[in-house]
């Protein structure tokens, strides 16, 4: 019997003015003894947490190498140009004006990724353009054919942007 099948029981009774016994339900009893053995277990957690109490192994981290993005590069060059003397306002003056242009070409670089991922995404199987093609019964070979022409129009892109600045010549 459930619990609150028990409880209306017991309120008539009460209504009734008859004496109630009250024994709890087997589910009852089975939940607080599962409750008692958690509570248990938790106890000896924290006696065992406060004899030996948590301390993190620190291992010993090894000589990391620098690495060789842009501005690690940059943050080299201009060490090294003070230590030669330079004045630091010039060399960074120096240095901004010369990548005005590469930064404007990456710029409009990255802008054409944006058209082009929009053009891969749309074309791709099971994108807009697919969708569209498959509703009105059309044949998707060719959509798929025009998604490949794309992606690799998209690498040509990136490889031509790899290469668009003038490479430093090798000493």
């Amino acid at each position: 019997m459930s619990d609150f099948t028990s409880l209306v029981q017991r309120l008539n009774s009460i209504s009734n003015n008859e004496e109630v016994e009250i024994t709890p339900s087997p589910e009852t009893t089975t939940k607080r003894v599962e409750i008692a053995e958690t509570a248990s277990l938790l106890n000896k957690f924290k006696a065992i947490s406060a004899e030996n109490p948590y301390q993190p192994v620190v291992v010993e981290a090894e000589e990391v190498e620098e690495t060789d993005d842009m501005a690690t590069r940059y943050r080299n060059f201009m060490k090294s140009e003070v230590e030669a003397g330079s004045d630091l306002r010039s060399v960074a003056t120096t240095v901004a004006e010369t990548n005005i242009g590469a930064a404007k070409l990456d710029r409009m670089f990255a802008s054409t990724y944006k058209v082009m991922e929009q053009l891969v995404d749309i074309t791709a199987e099971g994108g807009q353009l697919s969708g569209g093609v498959i509703a009105e019964g059309g044949d998707e070979s060719y959509l798929n054919v025009a998604h490949e022409k794309i992606a690799e129009a998209f690498q040509a892109l990136q490889d031509a942007h790899m290469y668009a600045v003038k490479q430093a010549e090798e000493d």
